[in-house]
């Protein structure tokens, strides 16, 4: 087995290593949202790849808080009021 004879100086190593940085990123506008994002990546804004729809965006806890709630007070007392009892 092959074995250094003397130890890798740091100025060598790291010469060795002056092209291991990591790049600078790309990225392609997108035709119809006109975002950024990445090429051959999901387009997070929409959730279309490719021109399918990959991701369903789940509503907010906000929006389901909007949706569920009654829109006036006596949509509000008739979900309120107990059923009647036998």
């Amino acid at each position: 087995m092959a074995v250094p004879k003397r130890k890798t100086t740091p100025s060598k190593r790291n010469m060795r290593r002056s092209h291991h940085r990591a790049g600078t990123q790309l990225f392609a506008e997108d035709k119809k949202s006109g975002e950024l994002r990445r090429p051959h990546h999901i387009d997070l804004s929409t959730g279309m790849y490719r021109g399918k729809q990959i991701l369903v965006k789940k509503p907010k806890k906000e929006e389901i808080a909007e949706t569920a709630a009654p829109s006036n007070a006596e949509e509000a007392a008739k979900t309120i009021e107990a059923p009647a009892s036998k």
